[in-house]
Parts: structure tokens; C-alpha cells; sequence
């Protein structure tokens, strides 16, 4: 019990320190618009078609230059891909295809770029696609963008057939708090 008690502490003192430092540093509306979904505590899918959404801030944005995948901690920030390019900015949303090979992470942000500069999205997750999940198509009808994530993969680990079930478990907190755990049930 003690032991309960004292990991307690240790990670409220964590998410109180942590409470600043895990949001991506840039102005949120740099590029005149201002990212709403994903937001703070988002949990995507792998291999799924999510709606990207957002407000526009400055009418003489017409369109996202380029959207960028990156995770990683807010002074350090590394780009996974580039997930979407030439997008209207008119419509408010865009279909992305997270790729199915996207990695489970509870740090990624989406980066908007345009003629006025970088937006930045809350820190949100991306669970890794389940075994046997197909690639989802590169681009939705909405938007030219690619849905293409280098270096990422989702793959299973050994046979685990029989009684043990292999289960990933990632989520965000408010304040920017990530936590991920994975566990083999018998």
C-alpha cells in the first residue's frame, strides 16, 4: 500500500511540473488559423480516417500550405512526415488517413503551415492500427494531401496465440501529461 501511496506522489508532482513544458511552444494561430480538433486528449487510430478541424483567424489565409506529423517534447519537437499539402482553408475540416503504420505515441501535434506562418495543435494520441489492419488509402477526397508517415511502423510481436493478449494503452491529461504502458495479459 505504501508503495501505491508513494508512486501517487511521484507522478501528481510529475504532472504538475509537466503542466507547462508539454505544449508545442509556437503562437497557436501563427498561421491564421487556429487548430480545434485534435485537441487535448484526443486518441486517433492508426489505419482511421479522423476529421481535422479548424477556425480561421486571418481572411487572407485561403489555403494550408503543408501539414506536418511531429511528436516528441515542446522544445524538441520531431517531424514524423508530411501528412498533407494544398489544403482550402474555406472549408473548416479535412479528412486525414492516418497512416497504418503511424506508431502509438501520446505526443504527436499536427503543424499547419501557411503565407502567415505555423500553427501548432494541442499534443494529442495515436494508438498503433491493430494486427491485420489494411493501409488506409493515401489521400481522402477532401484534400491532395499524402498520408504517409516515414519510419513509422505498427507491427505485432511473436505468436500469441493461445491464453496471453498482447494490449497498448496510451492517453493524454489535461495539462499535457502523457502516459503509455504496454502488457502482456495471461
Amino acid at each position: 500500500m505504501m508503495k501505491l501511496i508513494q508512486l501517487s506522489v511521484v507522478l501528481a508532482v510529475c504532472f504538475i511540473l509537466n503542466i507547462n513544458a508539454q505544449q508545442p511552444s509556437a503562437p497557436a494561430g501563427g498561421a491564421g488559423i487556429a487548430i480545434t480538433s485534435p485537441a487535448l486528449g484526443t486518441v486517433w487510430t492508426a489505419g482511421k480516417t479522423e476529421k481535422v478541424s479548424w477556425t480561421i483567424q486571418d481572411n487572407t489565409v485561403t489555403e494550408i500550405s503543408t501539414v506536418e506529423l511531429r511528436n516528441g517534447g515542446s522544445a524538441n519537437l520531431q517531424m514524423v512526415g508530411n501528412v498533407g499539402s494544398k489544403i482550402p482553408v474555406s472549408g473548416g475540416q479535412w479528412d486525414w488517413a492516418i497512416p497504418v503504420t503511424t506508431k502509438t505515441d501520446a505526443s504527436y501535434v499536427l503543424v499547419f503551415k501557411s503565407n502567415k506562418g505555423d500553427t501548432y495543435s494541442p499534443y494529442f494520441t495515436i494508438m498503433a492500427a491493430p494486427p491485420g489492419t489494411v493501409a488506409n488509402a493515401t489521400a481522402s477526397a477532401s484534400t491532395t494531401g499524402s498520408g504517409t508517415a516515414p519510419g513509422a511502423s505498427a507491427t505485432p510481436s511473436g505468436d500469441h496465440s493461445g491464453a496471453s493478449t498482447p494490449f497498448q494503452l496510451a492517453f493524454s491529461l489535461v495539462g499535457g501529461l502523457s502516459v503509455a504502458a504496454a502488457a502482456l495479459l495471461i
